[in-house]
């Protein structure tokens, strides 16, 4: 089995928190492809399919506004086939390379690459990131999206005493194959030393109380909602973190 394959099995609905990882997904993927259809860029370079909830949403729009070419690279042979498996047929433009974030080697340069959810799984996100500027177009741009160690339900159990340390992981942490935790200074510093200018900043989900918490207030898809509009002006505290960053000059 690829090392990354034992972590597939937190990527399916049996999962504790794969309805909370999928929304925040899904919203990502859908902002991203937004983006795309008002930006018209042509190429994407997607780092990993995790929840395959991204490339849902930008398989979408090939095609369309002049989005002709995207390329999804994943060190995972189980994650791969089980987005093929869902594809009726391969279209035109999508190409599903197996490869670690390190070593892959594309063909050609993109006009937007997004690395959500990766960083906190890599061995040294450092050189992934200094990486991608191989990749990029000169007038591209890359996205970033982690989840955040000072995420307000990660504070509030920290007060309560319940969690001794924000940045310690959870073994539902390490089903999923993280390493690390960042908050918004960490990251922000990261991407600079690695020769990123950011460029935009936003909150992806506000998440008060635990995942066990949240589900027993059953709160109906418009408070999910909310939640995330509330969290894109307050990045420090929001459960997830997204960066967009051009190449510093």
């Amino acid at each position: 089995m690829n090392s990354l394959d034992q972590h597939s099995a937190a990527y399916t609905a049996a999962f504790a928190h794969y309805e909370e990882n999928r929304v925040v997904h899904e919203a990502y993927g859908r902002h991203l492809a937004q983006r795309i259809a008002s930006g018209g860029q042509r190429s994407v370079l997607s780092l990993g399919i995790g929840h395959r909830e991204v490339a849902r949403q930008l398989i979408a729009g090939l095609g369309q506004s002049g989005f002709e070419r995207y390329t999804i690279v994943d060190a995972s042979a189980a994650l791969l086939q089980a987005l093929k498996d869902e594809l009726p047929v391969q279209p035109p433009g999508l190409e599903l390379l197996e490869g670690w974030f390190e070593s892959f080697e594309p063909v050609g340069c993109f006009d937007l690459i997004e690395a959500g959810f990766v960083l906190e799984h890599v061995e040294d996100p450092a050189v992934v990131l200094k990486r991608m500027h191989r990749f990029l177009t000169p007038c591209g741009s890359m996205f970033v999206a982690v989840p955040n160690a000072r995420s307000l339900h990660r504070l509030v159990g920290h007060h309560a005493g319940l969690l001794p340390d924000v940045y310690s992981l959870s073994n539902a942490d390490r089903a999923l194959g993280h390493q690390r935790y960042f908050d918004l200074p960490a990251l922000e510093a990261l991407l600079g030393s690695c020769g990123w200018a950011v460029r935009q900043v936003r909150g992806m989900l506000i998440k008060p109380f635990t995942t066990g918490q949240m589900a027993k207030l059953e709160l109906p898809p418009a408070v999910w909602s909310a939640l995330q509009v509330v969290a894109a002006e307050l990045p420090a505290i929001s459960n997830a973190i997204q960066v967009e960053v051009v190449p510093a000059r």
